[in-house]
């Protein structure tokens, strides 16, 4: 993950593949605690906007079925 990517520019299915993607390499034997803190913080972000989107969603489906 050379070139930081704008998460908005993701639909949901794409920001749960790039979660997998993160979590992959925090797996890797390789991968420093630096690394891993870094690709932690990122995940986090990215977890955190994967919510308000199922939130803000959620709250669509809500008042089209009002």
């Amino acid at each position: 993950m050379k070139k930081e990517i704008n998460k908005k520019e993701f639909n949901i299915e794409d920001s749960f593949k790039f979660l997998d993607k993160i979590i992959v390499q925090m797996d890797d034997e390789k991968c420093s605690i630096e690394k891993s803190l870094e690709l932690y913080e990122k995940g986090i972000k990215l977890i955190s906007d994967i919510s308000s989107r199922i939130e803000k969603i959620d709250k669509e489906l809500k008042v089209l079925n009002k």
